[in-house]
Parts: structure tokens; C-alpha cells; sequence
């Protein structure tokens, strides 16, 4: 989820249809699931009807939701949409098929308590203590590509120190066993936060790629949340069919 100085910089529908979007993303909203009317969600966000649906718009538009005539607006079979990924590159691999070598040039950690929705969105109990990873990730060169922030149920195993995360993360949780090898993801192209643009070095009007991640381990038992905004002009994303 993104901090509360970044969504402050999205105009308030795109905010609400964020919030809306987590709703469904992380359960609290199932398929088939009645949203509030448009009116309802007026109140509580305290805005305009036009405001509320242009999020509901978007959130159609994306799949997300559908309008049924004289009953309501409900959330869709999404999962159906999504991208399942079978098997999962880390960036250092992604850069490697790419010939370019993978570099993180800052980390920052710190150490927390999941609160309600990070709690659903990682399988724990709410209050669990969590790392909360932020990574600069380069190539070779110093030319920065993306700016990650991992989010992953915290365990005595795992370090605290910052240090022990420069090289790839998926190579040091595979030191535990844990390997990943399913994720639902999502993109969008959004101009940077004022957080992000300062992290990769861009000019605010700058636009990025924003990768929405939850990946699974193997046995199902550990879930990592990850989101990484990547500088436009420098990276290229590769599906195949």
C-alpha cells in the first residue's frame, strides 16, 4: 500500500479507487460482493457523486467491478483476469537475462506491526511484526531502474540489518527454504510520488511503471507483498505467450 505522503498526491478519485481496489485485491470485497451505493460511499469519503464515480469507473473499466441495472454495483470474478505467474524471476535474474548486472544502492528497514489490511494481505494475525523493505535497485553503472518496497512477515530467522539485503532478496529467503513459486501481480503506468521520484532521481512529470505484487511460497505458508515503481525510460516489461 502506498504511504499517506504519496497518496496525497493523487487527485482524491484516483485515491479512492485505490483504497476500493485493496478492498477487493485482499478479500474484504469477494466476488459477487455488493459495494456500498454510490451515495453510501459518498458520505464516507466524504466527496462528490461525480468524484465516486469516476473511481467506480475506473475500477469497471479495469475489471474490478460491474453495474447490474436496478441492483447495484458488484465485484467481478477478477482473479480470472490476472496474471498468475508460474514461475518468478527476482530483479537480479531479470536484469541477468537482460546481460546487465543488478545492484541495490540503498536500503532501508524497519521492523513493525501489521495492522488490519497488511495482516489479511499477508495471511497473519493482526499486531504480527513485519519488515518493511525499501530497496534502490541500479545496474552496474549506477543507472537506477526501480525502487522497491517489500513487505514480509518478520521471523527471529531474518536479519535486522540493512546490509544483509543488498543482493538478491529471493537468494537470501531461498537461505530459509522458502521459494516462490506463484504471484498475482498488476501494472500501471502513474506519474511518481513525491517519496518515489525522490528515491529514483526523476523530475516529478517523470511517468513510472507501478508493479502491485503477492507472491506465495511454494508450500502455500509464506506470502510477500511487494510494490516497485520503475523508471519508464529504463525499463521494459516482457510477457510470453
Amino acid at each position: 500500500m502506498q504511504n499517506n505522503s504519496a497518496k496525497k498526491s493523487l487527485p482524491k478519485y484516483r485515491q479512492i479507487e485505490e483504497e476500493l481496489r485493496y478492498k477487493i485485491l485482499f478479500g474484504h470485497w469477494k466476488p459477487g460482493h455488493q459495494i456500498l451505493t454510490e451515495m453510501e460511499l459518498c458520505e464516507q469519503y466524504n466527496v462528490s457523486r461525480i468524484t465516486i464515480r469516476k473511481a467506480i469507473n475506473e475500477l469497471e473499466n479495469a475489471g474490478y467491478l460491474v453495474r447490474q441495472s436496478g441492483k447495484g454495483t458488484f465485484v467481478t470474478e477478477w482473479q480470472d483476469s490476472l496474471e498468475e505467474r508460474p514461475v518468478l524471476k527476482s530483479f537480479t535474474n531479470e536484469m541477468h537475462a537482460l546481460g546487465k548486472k543488478a545492484i541495490t544502492i540503498d536500503v532501508e528497514l524497519a521492523v513493525t506491526e501489521a495492522d488490519r489490511i497488511m495482516a489479511g494481505i499477508l495471511n497473519i494475525p493482526e499486531g504480527h511484526s513485519i519488515i518493511q523493505l525499501k530497496r534502490v535497485r541500479a545496474i552496474e553503472g549506477g543507472v537506477i531502474i526501480g525502487y522497491s518496497i517489500n513487505t514480509f512477515p518478520f521471523t527471529r530467522d531474518f536479519s535486522t540489518n540493512p546490509d544483509d539485503y543488498y543482493a538478491s532478496f529471493y537468494e537470501y529467503l531461498g537461505q530459509f527454504d522458502i521459494f516462490f513459486t506463484s504471484a498475482l501481480d498488476y501494472l500501471e503506468a502513474m506519474l511518481p510520488p513525491a517519496e518515489v521520484a525522490e528515491k529514483l532521481r526523476i523530475a516529478p512529470s517523470e511517468p513510472v511503471l507501478k508493479s502491485v505484487k503477492i507472491s506465495h511460497s511454494t508450500d502455500r505458508l509464506f506470502t510477500e507483498y511487494n510494490i516497485c515503481y520503475y523508471v519508464g525510460r529504463e525499463y521494459r516489461y516482457y510477457v510470453k505467450y
